[in-house]
C-alpha cells in the first residue's frame, strides 16, 4: 500500500490520538469477549431448549441465568457500540484540530514566495476532514483485528479445532487481495486530493476575474473551462470509486466464502455425531468475530485514504520543522525588567521574486521611538521586507537583515514573543473575538491591532498597509494609537504608500 496502516507520529503530535487508542483498545477486548459469550451461552440454551422441549413458563424458570447473562452480553455490545462512536468522533475532532493548528503555525513562518496555498488548502481542509473515518472507524478496525480476532480465533479453537483451522487457513486471503487492491489503488488518492486543489485554485480565479470579465462583455467565455474541470474532477473521484467498489466486492465474497466452508463443515460434524448442536452453534456465532474485523479494516480503508495521506502530508510538514533554539538570557526573560528596545537593519537586502530582485539592494535602519515607513509601488517587495525582518524570509536572498537588542540578534519565536505583526489580511480567532463574518477587511484590521494592543506595548511593531483599507477618518485614528507606540519606544516598521502613512513618518524608505 501506499503507506503504513498506521502512523505512530500521530501519538506524540496528538493526545487525544493517545488517548483514543488505549480506549479503544479496551473497547475491542470487552466487544470481543462480549461476542464470545453471547456465542457460548446461546448455544447451550438453544441446544437445551431443543433437545428438551418445554412449556413457557417452565423454560424461563429453568434457563432464567442463561437468558440474563444473554441479555448482558448483548447490553455490553451496544453500550460499546455506544462509546466507539461517540469518543471515536470526539477524538478524531481533538486529533484533527491538534494536526491543523501545528500545520498552519509551521506554514505561517515559511517564506510564502514558495509556499504553494493551493493544496494545503485541500490538504488542510477537506483531506485532514477524511481523517475522521480513520480515526473513528478505521482504527478501531485495526485494533479489533490485532486484538479481537486471535481472542476469537482462540474460542473457536477451543469449541471446535477443525473450524479454527479452516480459519486459519483462509483468513490470511483476505489482507492478501487488500493488499493487491492496495496497489491498485497507490497514488490515487493523492492525484485526487491534489486534482481538487488544482480545480478549487482555479475556479477561485475564474471567480476573482469575474469583474474585469464584465467589464469586457466575457461572463460565458469561462464556461467551457468550467466544464472542463468538472470533468476532470468526475473522472478522478470515479478511478477512485470503481477501485473501492472492485475491493469492497472482494473482501465479500472472501468472507462469505469462507464463513460458508466453516459452516459446512459444522454440517456434515453435525451429521456424523462428532460435534455437538450446542458447540456448534456456538462457533457459527462466533466465527464472523473472526473475519470481521479483517472485512471491516478493507471497508474502511477507502473511506479513510484521504485523511490518511493528508495526515502523512502534515506529519512530514511537521517533522521537516526544525523549532528555532532561543539564545535567550536569564536577564531577557526577567519579567520585571522591561524588554530591550530593538533596532531593525536592512543592509543591501534582496530578495528573488517572479520579476527579477523585490526588494532590490535595500538599505535602512529603523530605531526605537521612531515610525520608519518602507515606501514604494505595488510589487516592489515592501511586504518581503517586512517578513525578512521577522525572519520568516530566509531563502534566496542577498545581504541581510537583522532585528537587534543592545548586545545580540534575535530570531524565531524570540523575536516574534517582542513584536506585534499586522498582516493585510489578519486571521481573527473567533473564539475570542465572537462572529466576525459580517467585517470588512478594515475592520479586521483594526480588531486585530487591537487586540494585538491589548497585551501591551512591544518593542518591535510591524505593519503591513494598516490604512489601505480604511477611510481617512479611521486611518488618522490608527496612526495616532501607532504613534503612542513609538512614543512609548517601540520601534515601527510599515510597509504603505499611503500619503497619510507617509506624512507621519519619521523616515521613508523608498523601495
Amino acid at each position: 500500500m501506499a503507506s503504513a496502516p498506521f502512523d505512530p507520529r500521530l501519538l506524540s503530535r496528538s493526545r487525544a490520538a493517545m488517548s483514543w487508542i488505549i480506549l479503544s483498545a479496551i473497547l475491542v477486548v470487552v466487544r470481543s469477549l462480549a461476542t464470545i459469550g453471547i456465542g457460548i451461552v446461546a448455544g447451550q440454551l438453544v441446544a437445551r431448549v431443543a433437545e428438551q422441549p418445554l412449556p413457557g413458563s417452565e423454560l424461563f424458570a429453568q434457563n432464567t441465568g442463561s437468558l440474563v447473562a444473554l441479555a448482558a452480553f448483548a447490553a455490553i455490545r451496544v453500550a460499546v457500540a455506544w462509546a466507539q462512536t461517540r469518543f471515536g468522533l470526539s477524538a478524531a475532532a481533538g486529533v484533527i484540530a491538534d494536526l491543523r493548528v501545528d500545520a498552519l503555525s509551521v506554514l505561517s513562518r515559511r517564506d510564502p514566495r514558495f509556499l504553494h496555498s493551493a493544496p494545503w488548502r485541500t490538504i488542510l481542509g477537506t483531506g485532514l476532514d477524511g481523517l475522521t473515518h480513520y480515526i473513528s472507524g478505521f482504527l478501531p478496525a485495526l485494533l479489533a483485528t490485532a486484538l479481537a480476532t486471535p481472542l476469537a480465533l482462540a474460542a473457536v479453537a477451543y469449541l471446535d479445532p477443525s473450524s479454527a483451522l479452516i480459519a486459519v487457513v483462509t483468513l490470511p486471503l483476505v489482507p492478501l487481495f487488500m493488499w493487491l487492491i492496495g496497489l491498485l489503488t497507490e497514488g490515487r488518492t493523492e492525484a485526487r486530493l491534489r486534482d481538487v486543489g488544482l480545480i478549487r485554485e482555479q475556479i477561485f480565479d475564474l471567480i476573482r476575474g469575474l469583474p474585469t470579465l464584465r467589464a469586457h462583455g466575457m461572463l460565458d467565455s469561462p464556461t467551457a473551462e468550467i466544464e472542463r474541470l468538472s470533468d476532470a474532477h468526475k473522472r478522478s473521484t470515479m478511478s477512485v470509486l470503481r477501485i473501492a467498489f472492485l475491493s469492497s466486492m472482494a473482501l465479500e465474497f472472501l468472507v462469505t466464502l469462507s464463513v460458508a466452508l466453516v459452516a459446512v463443515g459444522i454440517g456434515f460434524r453435525l451429521l456424523a455425531g462428532d460435534m455437538t448442536f450446542g458447540a456448534g452453534l456456538a462457533v457459527l456465532i462466533i466465527i464472523p468475530e473472526v473475519y470481521g474485523p479483517v472485512r471491516e479494516v478493507g471497508r474502511r480503508f477507502h473511506d479513510s485514504q484521504d485523511g490518511v495521506f493528508a495526515s502523512t502530508t502534515v506529519l512530514d510538514l511537521l517533522d521537516s520543522s526544525t523549532p528555532t533554539p532561543s539564545t535567550s538570557t536569564p536577564a531577557d526573560t526577567n519579567a520585571s525588567a522591561a524588554p530591550a528596545p530593538l533596532t531593525v537593519h536592512f543592509h543591501h537586502f534582496s530578495a528573488a521574486g517572479r520579476d527579477g530582485n523585490r526588494p532590490r539592494d535595500l538599505s535602512a535602519t529603523a530605531e526605537p521611538g521612531r515610525i520608519t515607513v518602507l515606501a514604494g509601488p505595488n510589487g516592489s517587495g515592501k511586504s518581503t521586507a517586512l517578513l525578512a525582518a521577522l525572519d520568516i524570509v530566509t531563502e534566496d536572498i542577498a545581504g541581510h537583515v537583522s532585528v537587534d537588542s543592545d548586545t545580540r540578534t534575535l530570531h524565531g519565536p524570540e523575536l516574534w514573543q517582542r513584536c506585534t505583526y499586522l498582516p493585510q489580511r489578519p486571521v481573527l480567532d473567533t473564539e475570542v473575538m465572537g462572529d466576525t463574518s459580517q467585517l470588512s477587511l478594515g475592520q479586521r484590521q483594526l480588531a486585530a491591532f487591537a487586540k494585538e494592543s491589548s497585551t501591551g506595548i512591544k518593542p518591535l511593531l510591524v505593519l503591513d498597509e494598516p490604512t489601505a483599507h480604511l477611510d481617512q477618518d479611521s486611518a488618522r485614528a490608527l496612526l495616532t494609537q501607532i504613534r503612542e507606540h513609538a512614543d512609548a519606544g517601540s520601534t515601527v516598521v510599515i510597509a504603505s504608500h499611503d500619503p497619510l502613512v507617509l506624512a507621519a513618518a519619521d523616515l521613508v524608505v523608498e523601495v
